[in-house]
């Protein structure tokens, strides 16, 4: 008796003191990218920008800019960009440039309207920005809005009248700044200050927000004068509460000094880029060396939430020679001085999408670049840079190494190499204490002078003790599949179990890695929705993912027979657009991955490409086999899918509809009482009880019934004390048994 009262006064006192922890804390719960499971008032957008820990806004994150990327390029990309901590995308112009295929053409508009062009259609536009909102993502769009195409001929109508362009001509002085908002910089400059001009722009701008676009970049701001110089274009142009940065390389114009009044009047409509201070990164970390300064804008007085840097732009890469000049660069170069300008405070950050090729003229609109963004060093220093908004910052130079400082953390960069190092803990603002390099998973330790360890490989450490969140991984984020089956690989990060449901049945648990199948049998136009849960014994997150099954007849696919060629890889050149296009991607085009279903490699064609043609070579360097031959026109898809097969036979080809086969969907038994599913019935479920009862966390419909341990239709402290009994063996069942089976 006296045991058994002793154990009654812990589990009282457990329970009371569980539920005072939860009352006084705020423990954060992420829900599913599936608005089915919002909470009331809190968005889609907020939860799964609180589940990456993405910043709320554009400035108080990081930027990537998938230069030349299609729309659906970046939607696909999506996951990984919130996971590598990007807050906001940035594409390139969403105009119709006055030709198809070098990326440059894109910059010279026909006029102000959301056309399609080599990214993409206005209704991809929209779905990429309403499937970005879902992971917590800004989207900025490219604005060209100085000039259009310099053949006026067909840009838009109403716009045509000489009075709407400025007559200076070229041949700027560049430190002449009257010359530099009314000269040509290669096509006719716009007349900014005439108010239809305005007028039109700011139209289209309205445009953009209506399809859900966050934020403008101005290409050539500097070439737009401000209201001090008797024009009003920016304040018509940024009034629609959208975020807004300028280009503006070196500063308003060519001046050293003197022109610093001008840069703060753009800060009143816009962030501004600090190129300069892109260069010295760039630079000194290219020499070896850790750069100087702390930054070039900042130090002449322009505030700090009002710029953006970067490592290298796509100027920097694109214009061979013509300025900057970053393509003769390593990436870890580049990496290094994105991680000094992304640790800052306040000051937002860009991070570029390399092309795949250096040459401008090769460099194609509408061709995914690099996707060394989820590098785990980029990664990690955006993270850092969310996880630290709020704090200030310190920057020195210590040993040959760039060291930013925060209250809670600090990125240091060496300027060359990897290895041992010790550095001033910049303004003494790092607490002292020990710290783990999120990137090698190296120790450092920071007194109130010093900061000491072991930098990895990258050359990059980012230490700070970052918040651990359970975290459910799949292979593939949402989409269409045209084979009769999809395999997934489920995983688990700081996760001890998971569990997976397919279209509202059965949920399973999982711990480790688990692969599942979709489709096998079924019709197609089916419909899978995959709901996953991660829990670490405290916290559970929980996403969704939607797949749909096609019929391959309904994409036009090319598809290559190599069962009589042997080929060690098929690569597929695709060519002569229906909109004009040049190719798909830079030569030799794609690597075609293998159908399952037909055991031949395939590649859906690409969207404008219907009545194209194709060259096929074995690998990337097209320098072994090839069909047709060299100055060879290439094969006609006139408009169907083709195959490609012994003795270069060309023909229309249908893949064969699978039948679906009779399945029955085995029953599954669960305990009564294990609501995280372990198959133990313990503490942690009790906890889990509780937090359901305080409003942390939501049970799905298996949960709910499993947590009714007292069969009374209701969740409550009740039923977490009957669980805290049983699992001490205070009682040996439950009112309403110990398992039940759902079919």
């Amino acid at each position: 008796m006296i045991k058994n009262k002793t154990i009654k006064k812990k589990l009282v006192s457990f329970i009371l003191s569980v539920c005072m922890v939860l009352t006084a804390t705020s423990i954060p719960v992420v829900s599913a990218i599936s608005t089915k499971t919002e909470k009331a008032g809190v968005s889609a957008e907020t939860t799964s920008a609180n589940r990456y820990g993405l910043a709320s806004n554009i400035q108080e994150g990081t930027i990537l800019h998938c230069f030349n990327w299609k729309y659906n390029d970046i939607k696909a990309e999506l996951k990984n960009i919130a996971d590598a901590g990007f807050s906001a995308i940035q594409t390139s112009p969403a105009q119709k440039g006055i030709a198809s295929g070098i990326w440059y053409w894109l910059y010279q508009p026909l006029g102000f309207s959301v056309q399609t062009n080599d990214l993409g259609t206005k209704e991809d536009l929209k779905s990429l920005c309403d499937e970005a909102h879902k992971y917590g993502i800004k989207v900025i769009v490219d604005v060209v809005a100085n000039h259009l195409a310099g053949d006026h001929s067909n840009i838009q109508n109403d716009l045509k009248d000489r009075k709407y362009w400025h007559t200076f001509g070229g041949g700027i002085d560049w430190k002449n700044r009257w010359q530099v908002t009314h000269g040509e910089i290669g096509m006719p400059d716009i007349n900014s200050e005439d108010s239809y001009v305005q007028q039109v722009v700011a139209k289209y701008i309205d445009e953009l927000k209506s399809l859900g676009v966050d934020g403008c970049r101005w290409d050539a701001a500097k070439h737009i004068a401000l209201p001090s110089e008797e024009c009003d274009f920016w304040p018509t142009v940024t009034k629609q509460g959208l975020y807004h940065y300028g280009e503006i390389l070196t500063g308003p114009d060519d001046r050293s000094t003197g022109n610093e009044g001008l840069m703060k009047e753009y800060t009143d409509y816009m962030t501004v880029t600090d190129s300069n201070y892109g260069k010295e990164l760039r630079d000194s970390f290219n020499s070896g060396k850790a750069p100087e300064s702390g930054g070039n804008w900042v130090a002449k007085g322009i505030s700090a939430d009002k710029l953006i840097y970067w490592g290298e732009s796509h100027d920097t890469w694109s214009n061979n020679q013509d300025y900057g000049y970053s393509n003769d660069m390593s990436q870890n170069v580049i990496d290094r001085a994105y991680a000094v300008a992304a640790s800052r405070s306040q000051i937002t950050a860009l991070y570029f999408s390399r092309p795949s090729s250096k040459v401008k003229t090769d460099i194609k609109a509408g061709v995914k670049g690099s996707t060394h963004f989820t590098s785990n060093e980029v990664a990690e220093v955006n993270r850092f840079h969310n996880a630290m908004i709020g704090q200030k910052d310190s920057y020195a130079m210590s040993n040959n190494c760039s060291v930013v400082t925060r209250e809670q953390g600090a990125v240091i960069v060496k300027g060359s190499g990897s290895g041992s190092v010790t550095v001033e803990n910049a303004g003494n603002l790092t607490k002292p204490g020990t710290y783990t390099d999120q990137v090698s998973g190296n120790k450092f330790t920071v007194t109130s002078n010093e900061i000491k360890g072991e930098i990895g490989s990258s050359g990059i450490a980012v230490i700070y003790n970052a918040k651990v969140i359970p975290r459910n991984t799949i292979s593939q984020t949402g989409g269409t599949f045209k084979t009769d089956s999809l395999s997934l690989d489920l995983g688990l990060k700081n996760a001890t179990s998971g569990t997976y449901q397919i279209n509202g049945g059965t949920i399973e648990t999982y711990t480790g890695t688990k692969t599942i199948s979709i489709g096998a049998g079924d019709d197609f136009g089916t419909q899978y929705t995959i709901d996953l849960t991660a829990t670490d014994g405290n916290e559970t997150t929980s996403e969704s993912y939607t797949f749909t099954k096609i019929d391959p007849n309904s994409v036009q696919t090319i598809y290559f027979d190599n069962s009589s060629y042997n080929w060690s890889s098929v690569y597929v050149y695709i060519y002569g657009g229906d909109n004009g296009s040049a190719s798909s991607a830079a030569w030799p085009g794609t690597k075609m991955t293998k159908d399952s279903s037909t055991g031949y490699y395939s590649l859906v064609v690409p969207e404008g490409f219907k009545n194209g043609k194709v060259i096929f070579t074995e690998d990337e360097n097209a320098t072994t086999n090839r069909y047709p031959a060299d100055m060879e026109p290439g094969l006609s898809l006139n408009g169907a899918s083709m195959l490609f097969s012994a003795n270069n036979s060309w023909k229309e080809y249908k893949p064969v509809k699978p039948t679906k086969p009779t399945t029955t969907k085995p029953s599954v038994t669960y305990l009564y009482g294990d609501v995280n599913f372990d198959k133990t019935i313990d503490v942690k479920d009790a906890v889990l009880i509780v937090k359901v009862v305080a409003g942390k966390v939501s049970f799905n419909d298996i949960q709910t019934k499993s947590a009714d341990v007292n069969g009374d239709g209701e969740i409550n402290v009740k039923d977490a004390t009957l669980i805290q009994k049983y699992s001490v063996k205070m009682v040996s069942s439950f009112p309403v048994g110990l398992s039940f089976t759902v079919n």
